[in-house]
């Protein structure tokens, strides 16, 4: 997967650099983490290559603001990535490194601190996600079953962000069980 695909998808309405980190951060952080600093050089090579295109805007708030959009080609673009076969590649987890190496400390209490705060950053995660289905529940009528083809594909991602949360606080909740078992 892409940054560039992916703001070739959210662009099918005029948005800001601005306005396309709010949606990664309200719509696609469970499976997608995009800041500023990655989002604006990605718009300008996109509209260097006339996939997206962009002109200036007045804000109610402060200077003229950058509205992109994308282009046709952009659209044909992004409808050949869709029209790939699965993306699926290796995933990089810090956090799993960490874990890895964890030896290093000495024993199994730093380990096990570790995985109870990284099961608690999980369970937060699970509790917004979840937040977020519940807001859909409400204001969607026939949810879920009955949402347009954008918001039914896009629930998908959710439930799959929902889906690898709780397994990874169950794999949590393995770990801190074999460590106990080691200690006892």
């Amino acid at each position: 997967m892409s940054l560039p695909h992916l703001l070739l998808g959210m662009l099918d309405v005029p948005a800001t650099g601005y306005d396309l980190k709010r949606t990664f951060d309200r719509t696609l952080r469970h499976f997608w983490a995009a800041e500023l600093s990655q989002i604006y050089p990605t718009l300008q090579r996109l509209e260097r290559q006339k996939l997206v295109r962009s002109k200036r805007a007045p804000s109610a708030r402060g200077p003229a603001r950058r509205l992109y959009r994308r282009t046709g080609a952009g659209r044909r673009h992004l409808l050949a990535w869709l029209r790939e076969p699965p993306q699926i590649g290796d995933q990089r987890q810090a956090w799993l490194g960490q874990l890895c190496f964890m030896a290093e400390t000495g024993g199994t209490k730093r380990a096990a601190a570790f995985l109870i705060e990284l099961r608690h950053h999980f369970t937060t995660r699970v509790a917004a996600y979840d937040e977020v289905e519940r807001v859909w529940f409400r204001e969607a009528p026939g949810f879920p079953d009955d949402l347009s083809l954008d918001d039914l594909h896009a629930h998908f991602t959710l439930r799959a962000g929902i889906a690898r949360a709780n397994a990874a606080i169950a794999w949590c909740d393995e770990c801190l069980a074999r460590l106990h078992r080691r200690r006892a």
